[in-house]
C-alpha cells in the first residue's frame, strides 16, 4: 500500500520539482542516518508527503537543516537536501510500516522475500518503537485488526477501509495538539483512499487467483466503476478540506499539487489501461 500519495511532476515548475527533491532526499538522508543503508529501502513518496506536511505546519519550531553532498544514488554531482524536526519521525514511522508490511506478507503468503526484509529491519524497528511507542502501537493494532477482517472475508468497505484510515490518522497526529482534528482527518481520509485504491487496483488479479478483496461483490454491480470514482472523490475532497484548515505556508504549493493532482495519477493510468482493453 505504498506509492499512491505521489507528486504530479508534470504540473510542477522546475523550482517546485527541485524543492520536492530536496525534501525527498532529506528524508532519505535522515532515514539512512537512523537506520543505515537498509533504512533507505523504506523510503516512500507517502512518507515524504507526511514529512512535507508536518515540516510546513510546524515551521520554525525546529531549525531547518540544508546541506549539499553526494549519495550512493547520485555519485556524479552533488545534491542538496533539507530536513527539520518531523523528518526523523517520518523516517522511523516509514521503517515501522515497511517492517510490519513485510511481516504480513510472510505470515499470510509465506513470502521468503517478506521474511528476509522483515529480518533485515528487525533491530531498527525496535529502535523506532522505543522512540515512538504510540504510533507504532497503532500500526501493530491496526494491521492486526485489518488481518482479522480480511481473514473473515469482510466486504464492509467502511469497516475495512476505516481500519486503515484509523491507523493513518494516528500516524498523522504527530504532536496530539490543537491541530490534531485536522491532521487526523487528512490521515484518515487518505488512509481509506489508499486502502480502497489498492483493492481496486488489485481486483483483476485477486479475481483470477481467488484471493480476498473487499470489492468482489460490489464489482458485479453495473455501476461499479462509477461508485468507486464517487467514493474516491469524496474521500479526497474530505482530506483536502481538512488540509485547507491547516495554516501551512511553506511548500503549500507542493502539498496542494499532491493532494489535488498527484493522488489521482495511478488511478488515471490504471483506468485508461482498463478502458483500452
Amino acid at each position: 500500500m505504498f506509492g499512491y500519495i505521489i507528486p504530479d511532476q508534470q504540473a510542477m515548475t522546475p523550482e517546485a520539482q527541485q524543492r520536492y527533491r530536496t525534501a525527498y532526499c532529506g528524508l532519505c538522508r535522515r532515514t539512512a542516518a537512523l537506520h543505515g543503508m537498509a533504512g533507505r529501502l523504506t523510503l516512500s513518496y507517502d512518507l515524504t508527503f507526511l514529512d512535507l506536511l508536518l515540516c510546513s505546519l510546524y515551521e520554525g519550531e525546529t531549525p531547518e537543516t540544508v546541506e549539499t553532498g553526494r549519495c550512493p544514488v547520485h555519485m556524479i554531482r552533488p545534491i542538496q537536501w533539507r530536513y527539520s524536526g518531523p523528518t526523523d519521525y517520518c523516517a522511523d514511522i516509514g521503517l515501522a510500516l515497511h517492517y510490519y508490511s513485510a511481516k504480513d506478507k510472510w505470515q499470510d503468503d509465506r513470502s521468503l522475500p517478506g521474511l528476509g526484509y522483515m529480518k533485515l529491519l528487525q533491530a531498527r524497528r525496535q529502535e523506532a518503537e522505543a522512540r515512538w511507542p504510540r504510533p507504532c502501537r497503532a500500526i501493530t493494532r491496526g494491521l492486526a485488526q485489518l488481518a482479522e477482517y480480511e481473514a473473515a472475508g469482510c466486504e464492509d468497505l467502511d469497516l475495512v477501509s476505516g481500519c486503515f484510515g484509523d491507523l493513518m490518522a494516528e500516524l498523522f497526529d504527530y504532536k496530539q495538539d490543537r491541530w490534531s482534528p485536522e491532521l487526523r482527518a487528512v490521515g484518515a481520509n487518505l488512509g481509506k483512499y489508499i486502502y480502497l485504491l489498492d483493492a481496486w487496483d488489485d481486483l483483476p488479479r485477486d479475481l483470477r487467483r481467488g484471493s480476498y478483496n473487499p470489492l468482489k461483490s460490489l464489482s458485479a454491480a453495473p455501476d461499479y466503476e462509477e461508485q468507486m470514482r464517487e467514493i474516491f472523490e469524496l474521500l479526497l475532497a474530505q482530506a483536502a478540506a481538512a488540509f485547507r484548515r491547516l495554516p501551512c505556508v511553506e511548500d503549500a504549493d507542493l502539498l496542494e499539487n499532491i493532494l489535488y493532482s498527484g493522488v489521482w495519477l495511478k488511478y488515471h493510468v490504471e483506468n485508461r489501461r482498463r478502458q483500452s482493453r
